[in-house]
């Protein structure tokens, strides 16, 4: 380990004179002191045992690694050729590991150019059979992006061994195309363009894995070379321009229209076009470039075999952001029916109606409600409140909130009223105005006065209307539930504003200090209306105005939500 070489000899003399064959002993992992002095690159102790026990050069671990395995993994060019070049050399290049890889596939699996031109060159008549994952050395070769190695094994035995028909399942091509190494696609293409109608696994052709994997460049070289992939499907029914809607590229679906605009008009195997798909997998960017086409305009009301058009997809998949670019859109015609006799607001109520449901699904049917859209049936047990993220039918869990909103109520009731006995400044103490606020006159001492009144009353009103609303039923609670969250939104905004009122007033003296507790009280005033707004107005109401105007607390919950 420490390539200490004399050391080293000096323990291989004691056990041969101990008769205790010290060398060739093996470790918990079945590793041979080659093994061991090949991994730590000790090249003058790997030297020595290549000359004085060249059988150990064979010898595999418990993974089935040789030592040239190891120095292949490790990419020792050195330590390759001193490997190569002992006795047992040639007699190991063959020999795999429990994995199935030669030491040239594992040379080309972890990047190793040189290592890799060195073990071809030791032997270029040698064949390699696939390894245990069915990756020739074209495949490995092609994926690292070698491109001196993929013209070798093309132009050697080596390479058409690869080539006889025994990478059906992973073509060299597609490797190019995970490794984005569009040079490497060219060369495949000039020896032998037959490869390039493989198809993997999964039945996607080259064009396929280009769309999946982004990569534009190799997608406009197979649609010059071969528009025919454009409208091949692979096992799932997908054609490539299905796939790049699929993943919301832009860049590919727009590409993919230039070269072949009649591709628009593709469907999967359940009928859906490419709109249906992308407002499925929820590609915002993808369906705003769609909408903005107007060759692309049949497809905005089209309907697959389950009659769902693109906004019955994204609400069933509850994309809310979608849904809302979607419900905006004069063109867009929600009055639509599936198969199923719903327009999409049903399905959003249906959600809704489901049990547990997630935010998602709630803001996909505000997005609706904002834009009036229709409903094809009346909703039965459905109710429209603020808190629908359970079983709400439950009064249990009605009263576990209403105590929540109680107990925040009457903190600020209580604060508020201790506030108003001990105002800023304090009292005068001597006449005529004994008893009086010192600084009654002042504005901001009458804007404190105010706000903290208002605060104190409106928690006091919160607070009645939640004790009743313990006595009453679920449609009582609810009822209660919206006044009193309103109430209290007001509550807090007031006793926030008297509390900077106040502060002001006492340090108005320092105008810097002054300053900077109107600009904090200021921004958290509005932090607090930004957070409060859309939990008040978030779907409460029927009236059309107000419907309108959640759009836009709407908005704001899906930017801080990042969809």
């Amino acid at each position: 380990m420490k390539d200490d070489i004399l050391e080293f000899v000096r323990a291989m003399e004691q056990g041969s004179l101990d008769q205790q064959h010290s060398c060739v002993q093996l470790s918990p992992q079945k590793k041979t002191v080659l093994h061991v002095a090949t991994s730590f690159a000790s090249y003058e102790i790997v030297k020595l045992i290549c000359k004085d026990l060249p059988d150990l050069v064979a010898e595999k671990n418990a993974r089935g690694d040789t030592a040239l395995h190891i120095a292949a993994r490790a990419g020792s060019s050195l330590l390759v050729t001193l490997l190569i070049n002992s006795d047992f050399g040639d007699g190991v290049l063959d020999e795999k590991n429990e994995e199935g890889n030669t030491a040239l596939h594992v040379a080309l699996r972890y990047g190793h150019e040189e290592v890799a031109r060195i073990l071809i060159n030791k032997n270029p008549e040698m064949t390699y059979s696939l390894n245990k994952e069915g990756k020739s050395l074209l495949y490995l070769a092609a994926g690292a992006g070698f491109l001196t190695i993929v013209r070798l094994l093309l132009d050697n035995p080596v390479g058409n061994y690869s080539m006889a028909g025994k990478h059906k399942n992973k073509p060299p091509v597609f490797a190019a195309v995970l490794g984005h190494n569009i040079d490497v696609i060219q060369l495949l293409w000039e020896k032998d363009p037959s490869m390039f109608q493989l198809r993997n696994g999964k039945g996607k052709s080259p064009l396929h894995a280009a769309v999946c994997m982004g990569f534009t460049e190799a997608v406009k070289f197979f649609l010059d070379r071969q528009y025919e992939f454009a409208y091949l499907k692979d096992k799932q029914g997908f054609n490539p321009i299905h796939s790049a809607a699929i993943k919301g590229l832009v860049d590919i679906i727009q590409l993919m229209l230039q070269h072949r605009p009649d591709t628009r008009e593709l469907l999967t195997a359940h009928g859906q076009n490419i709109l249906h798909v992308a407002a499925r997998s929820g590609k915002y960017k993808a369906v705003e470039y769609m909408l903005k086409r107007p060759e692309l305009e049949m497809l905005i009301n089209e309907k697959d075999a389950d009659g769902n058009t693109p906004l019955h997809l994204a609400t069933i998949y509850a994309h809310p952001k979608l849904v809302g670019i979607l419900a905006r859109d004069k063109r867009v015609i929600p009055r639509l029916l599936n198969n199923n006799r719903q327009m999409a607001l049903d399905i959003a109520e249906e959600q809704l109606e489901m049990g547990l449901v997630s935010f998602h699904k709630r803001l996909t049917w505000m997005a609706l409600r904002a834009v009036d859209a229709p409903r094809a049936h009346k909703p039965t047990t459905f109710r429209s409140t603020s808190f629908k993220l359970g079983d709400q039918l439950e009064t249990e869990s009605w009263r576990d909130k209403i105590n929540v909103i109680l107990l925040v109520a009457t903190l600020v009731a209580t604060v508020t009223f201790q506030a108003g006995i001990t105002v800023p400044g304090g009292y005068n103490n001597t006449n005529p105005d004994q008893g009086t606020a010192t600084m009654l006159k002042k504005v901001k001492f009458q804007e404190f006065v105010i706000c903290n009144t208002i605060a104190m009353h409106t928690s006091v009103i919160v607070a009645v209307t939640l004790i009743w609303a313990q006595l009453g039923d679920p449609n009582s609670m609810r009822l209660a539930l919206k006044l009193a969250l309103l109430l209290l939104g007001i509550a807090l905004a007031m006793m926030s504003i008297a509390f900077f009122a106040g502060v002001y007033l006492v340090v108005s003296t320092l105008g810097w200090l002054a300053i900077t507790v109107l600009l904090i009280g200021s921004s958290s005033l509005i932090a607090l209306v930004v957070l409060f707004v859309p939990l008040c107005f978030l779907g409460l109401t029927n009236h059309h105005l107000f419907r309108r105007l959640s759009y836009y607390p709407f908005c704001l919950v899906l930017y801080a939500l990042k969809d």
